[in-house]
């Protein structure tokens, strides 16, 4: 990745940092992930693109030491003040692919929803397994077709008469467990699997629905825009979700892809 391009990728995450724990989705995500990690006994975990740390630091509750990465200094200052008091978790600034480890350092790299984020995801898994120990494994996760339902089109649809696009991450690039093994087989890791599972995401309120886009990728449009603008657009998309709502609750689906693969 060009310096370029890295310093993009952070200042991007860094605008989302301050919210980003209110996406509710990438956090039951995230949990999901943690929940498939098995770490040995005083094992040591590595966390790729950790954000505001949340795989780290519930995979702190089993682990001698976790040590969560990102490129966005943002990011990381949410997830040291999230992680003050646990003292075998610490966070350092880095690049996917080019982590600042010895070989065979750790015995397990996870990396939640993020592997899709960096250019050459290849590379990437490749310098993962060059930091595990030998016998250790890569577990990642990505988000399958269907990502909440009916919702981002409805959106997409509504900033497209504004002219511009939502953001969005590249999920097409991992969209199939076969897609997520391929990645991992062409790597050179062993022991490979690949699971799709459908969460269920439940929102209570067309508000809620908002607070998910004003918080991630799909409401940076929306810092551009005057205050003006920005209640218009929220009035208006709260209306066209109240029929989506009428009886009660909305649940949508996270199809959750998790791989995992091994170090020989």
């Amino acid at each position: 990745m060009s310096p370029d391009h890295l310093k993009a990728n952070a200042a991007q995450f860094d605008r989302l940092a301050p919210h980003y724990d209110a996406l509710g989705f990438l956090t039951q995500a995230a949990h999901a992930l943690a929940a498939a990690v098995q770490v040995p006994a005083g094992g040591r975990v590595l966390d790729v693109a950790t954000g505001t740390g949340t795989v780290a630091l519930a995979l702190a509750e089993q682990a001698g030491e976790v040590v969560g990465v990102d490129l966005a200094p943002a990011m990381l200052d949410v997830a040291r003040r999230r992680g003050q008091g646990q003292k075998n978790v610490q966070f350092v600034q880095a690049e996917a692919t080019a982590l600042p480890f010895p070989d065979a350092t750790f015995d397990v790299v996870t990396c939640g929803a993020g592997l899709f984020f960096v250019p050459d995801m290849l590379a990437a898994l490749r310098e993962w397994g060059r930091v595990l120990k030998p016998g250790g494994e890569v577990v990642y996760s990505a988000f399958g077709r269907g990502l909440l339902g009916p919702l981002p089109a409805l959106w997409r649809e509504r900033l497209a008469g504004e002219g511009v696009k939502p953001g969005a991450p590249p999920l097409g690039r991992i969209g199939t467990p076969e897609a997520a093994a391929e990645l991992l087989r062409e790597a050179g890791l062993t022991d490979i699997r690949a699971d799709l599972t459908v969460l269920d995401y439940r929102l209570p309120s067309p508000a809620a629905r908002w607070a998910d886009i004003a918080s991630g990728l799909e409401g940076l449009p929306l810092r551009d825009f005057s205050l003006e603008t920005q209640h218009r657009l929220r009035a208006e998309h709260l209306t066209e979700l109240e029929p989506l709502f009428a009886g009660g609750p909305l649940r949508v689906p996270i199809p959750l892809i998790v791989a995992r693969g091994r170090r020989l």
